[in-house]
């Protein structure tokens, strides 16, 4: 009779994964890796409305504002060489009115840091725990 020979989860390999999928808004792939699946795609979800919930502020707070953020059109009265009428519109950004949307973004960046950390650190300490059980019992902790 043969017997298969199960694989130890490297914790680094699972911590490396989350951190670096992590950045591209895939958290959970560590997850994945050491074969908890389910809590990779909950942890994924987590992650992406975490960032849908920041665009959709950003969308109605900036949208709304719109006019506030952007100084109207403003015509020069230059007269180009060439041109007879005035010179092209110029816009300019007007950082002045998306202040009161720093202490938000600041509080998303640092909600999201944790999430990232916290997710890369669960997915190591998860491996350790199912390599511990594997060396001690011999048998799967999950699947």
């Amino acid at each position: 009779m043969v017997q298969a020979v199960i694989p130890f989860k490297n914790g680094g390999v699972a911590f490396i994964l989350a951190f670096f999928f992590g950045l591209f808004l895939f958290n959970g792939v560590g997850h994945m890796y050491i074969g908890k699946v389910r809590r990779g795609v909950g942890v994924m979800l987590l992650g992406w409305l975490i960032y849908s919930i920041v665009l959709l502020f950003m969308i109605f707070v900036v949208g709304l504002n719109i006019t506030q953020i952007f100084e109207p059109y403003s015509v020069t009265n230059e007269v180009l060489p060439g041109f007879t009428g005035p010179s092209v519109p110029s816009n300019s950004l007007n950082f002045e009115s998306l202040a009161p949307l720093l202490p938000f973004l600041f509080i998303f960046a640092l909600v999201y840091l944790i999430f990232w950390i916290a997710q890369a650190a669960d997915a190591n300490r998860l491996a350790k725990k199912f390599n511990r059980h594997l060396d001690k019992e011999g048998a799967l902790l999950w699947y």
